[in-house]
């Protein structure tokens, strides 16, 4: 039995990986880490040495035993509680009364998610959560060492720094430390994609500002998405500079007109240091992020662990969810 772990229902591509389960033979279940929260009807039961699993929305209890091997697809979101209703207090008085409630239902499903993840030590993993949250900048120094071409990179608090890089560099772009994060006031949402900072934007920063990353701005020919899945890279090209809106960060999305997006070939020695960097991470699975330079550099940008692949299987036909299926049967027949 392959125990599916995935942030939520609406993941079409852990569906398809389903289907293909299904039709490969496999027995599965899928638990969703907004089920923690109540979005499904489940129970852990605890009797002696054995922990059964009960989903009552599929009918299905499962002996925990029975797991051979674990998908750890994604699980939690962070900021799943702040739009719940906790309370009904005046609005001035809820603030600080709302945070410390919802750091509690964020602590106590952490601690359940740690008895889960504990309970299944010993089995084969297919991304396992302790590998999952890699930091950007660990991996590029990592991506280097590894012999891969990455970016001139910044992080600082001062203007004058920052001054310093861009007279070396020129236009610099600035991103997220951490992970790319969405903000809601009222009906707008604002979006953190990457920026580029001339020399104006620089001078109108304040003397000092919060830690911050910088890096040099690359003369982009396309983009390269890369997944990776055990020891195999399926790379995509992404021509994001022939339309100004996706220039600077695909993701700025243009669903009128999407990019071109087409099979792609990296150099032997590009798939071969990205080979050697996920083995140094210890990573069987990962999404990439690449570029190719105007003057020919294939330069590494980032790796999310638990990154999309759909995007890249289906354009390029590389029916990664196939792959993906298969390597997990294997992995279920060795964790028996």
């Amino acid at each position: 039995m392959i125990l599916i772990l995935s942030q939520s229902a609406m993941e079409p591509t852990t569906e398809e990986v389903m289907d293909w389960l299904t039709a490969l033979g496999g027995r599965f279940l899928r638990l969703n880490g907004e089920d923690l929260d109540g979005d499904a009807a489940l129970c852990f039961t605890i009797d002696g040495a054995e922990t059964t699993l009960e989903i009552a929305a599929d009918g299905v209890v499962l002996p925990l035993a029975e797991v051979g091997a674990v998908w750890f697809r994604r699980w939690l979101r962070e900021r799943r509680h702040e739009s719940a209703s906790l309370l009904e207090l005046p609005a001035a008085l809820d603030h600080k009364l709302y945070y410390d409630l919802r750091r509690n239902l964020t602590f106590e499903s952490r601690k359940l998610s740690d008895f889960l993840f504990a309970r299944f030590a010993g089995l084969p993993w297919l991304s396992h959560p302790h590998r999952s949250g890699t930091t950007k900048l660990d991996v590029l120094t990592r991506a280097a060492q590894a012999g891969l071409d990455t970016p001139a990179t910044l992080v600082t608090t001062e203007r004058a720094a920052l001054e310093r890089f861009a007279a070396r560099y020129g236009d610099v772009i600035t991103k997220p430390i951490g992970e790319v994060d969405l903000f809601l006031e009222g009906e707008r949402t604002h979006f953190m994609f990457t920026t580029v900072l001339g020399s104006a934007a620089v001078a109108a920063l304040p003397e000092r500002f919060a830690a911050s990353l910088f890096q040099e701005r690359l003369d982009k020919e396309y983009e390269l998405r890369v997944f990776y899945l055990a020891g195999e890279c399926h790379p995509m090209a992404i021509f994001s500079q022939a339309d100004p809106r996706t220039q600077n960060d695909f993701r700025n999305y243009n669903r009128v007109r999407p990019n071109r997006m087409v099979p792609y070939r990296l150099r032997t020695e590009t798939t071969e240091r990205l080979c050697r960097l996920m083995a140094d991470l210890e990573l069987e699975t990962g999404s990439l992020d690449l570029l190719q330079t105007r003057d020919g550099r294939e330069v590494f940008l980032e790796v999310n662990p638990v990154g999309q692949f759909g995007m890249v299987s289906g354009p390029c036909n590389y029916h990664l969810e196939k792959k993906v299926a298969e390597l997990l049967l294997r992995k279920d027949a060795h964790g028996r």
